[in-house]
């Protein structure tokens, strides 16, 4: 087994793509992909699961509590999706004793952002979302001055002169699990329009997924793309293009979100047009309000624990930070994040005492403390 370290000023790492983190997920990305003849319309596939998984990806404690004091940057995209990492980065620390600062950067221009963390020299670096081709510069530079930089939701390898680590690497999973979904509620019959952002790779791993599945599991299904911008989501655009989309598609029964932004202000679009009761939405990566509309207005999504997430990055830089040897077994670990599918209000319910939100497996904050030997 190859394992690999890190020491400023190098950054070297193997990342090997996708196993399931979460013991009671019940598949793994490739087996999810692994449906062998096409499905008739009377024959139902594997339901995905829909109970919250309980297992943290990591296992193995450190050998000694990490050193106090490590200064932290977390590069925050400018999407609200972002925002939902930073509790935990701001709990991940303060369990550590470490310290930790928020910085936006323009998602037009990450480039800037990172180049500017890099000048106040922390310990590390954590940013979500963004492909190392965006970056290749400052990545050498972060190299150089000897900064590992910790990525989640970017399918990119880690590796020399690019990320240390990445966490949450795909959502090929959560496709996964609501093409199921789809597939058995609409007997057989669910045509479906993703709406995605391609210019974020973590998205194209929900749309790659899709296209290259779920036609193949079930032969009367169809899917099709609606790409859209960061500048349709923050102008809120995204309604409009998509009823537009719907008017002229009138076989389409289920629109698929890649990301929780994408649904804002859809479902009284639709009832504008009166498609409501046309299409059923589901998607990925949902968040507390998209929780509270489920049996409602929300059909079906998983749900990102982003916090968790959070926590990740910050397990890795815990490890680096003792000198840990991080091998392939570690990276694919922590590659796909654990989720489910939460497909009905008494599901969601489940949820009410975190305000809807699901913030990842439970007791993972305890559970971290314990492998780091910082807290009981």
């Amino acid at each position: 087994m190859k394992s690999r370290w890190f020491l400023a000023p190098a950054v070297a790492a193997s990342l090997v793509a996708a196993a399931c983190g979460s013991s009671s997920s019940g598949s793994s990305t490739t087996s999810l992909a692994a449906a062998a003849t096409p499905l008739s319309a009377s024959l139902a596939v594997t339901a995905p699961p829909t109970r919250p998984p309980t297992a943290i990806q990591v296992t193995s404690a450190l050998p000694k509590a990490p050193p106090k004091g490590k200064k932290v940057i977390f590069l925050q995209c400018q999407l609200p999706a972002c925002e939902r990492y930073v509790s935990g980065v701001k709990d991940a620390a303060a369990a550590l004793g470490w310290s930790a600062k928020v910085e936006v950067f323009s998602s037009a221009n990450p480039g800037a952002g990172l180049q500017q963390a890099i000048i106040e020299h922390p310990d590390y670096i954590a940013i979500t979302g963004i492909p190392t081709d965006a970056l290749k510069p400052q990545l050498a530079a972060a190299a150089q001055a000897g900064i590992p930089v910790i990525s989640c939701a970017t399918p990119d390898q880690a590796g020399a002169g690019g990320y240390a680590v990445e966490c949450g690497g795909t959502l090929a999973t959560d496709a996964g699990y609501l093409g199921r979904w789809m597939i058995n509620d609409s007997h057989a019959k669910a045509h479906v329009v993703a709406v995605t952002i391609p210019q974020f790779p973590v998205l194209n791993t929900e749309t790659g997924w899709l296209k290259a599945n779920l036609k193949r599991i079930c032969a009367t299904c169809s899917v099709d793309d609606l790409d859209v911008t960061v500048q349709d989501v923050g102008g809120g655009a995204v309604p409009q293009k998509l009823t537009a989309y719907l008017q002229t598609h009138p076989d389409v029964n289920y629109v698929f979100f890649t990301f929780n932004d994408l649904t804002r202000g859809v479902p009284a679009a639709l009832r504008t047009v009166g498609l409501q009761d046309k299409v059923k939405l589901v998607g990925a990566a949902g968040d507390a309000s998209i929780m509270k509309q489920i049996g409602t207005t929300q059909a079906a999504w998983t749900i990102a624990p982003n916090v968790y997430s959070a926590w990740v990055m910050f397990d890795a830089m815990a490890r680096l930070s003792v000198g840990e040897r991080l091998d392939d077994n570690y990276d694919r670990s922590v590659y796909t994040s654990p989720t489910w599918v939460v497909d009905s209000a008494t599901a969601a319910k489940l949820l009410a005492p975190t305000g809807y939100d699901w913030y990842g497996p439970q007791g993972f904050p305890t559970k971290f403390k314990a492998l780091w030997k910082v807290g009981p």
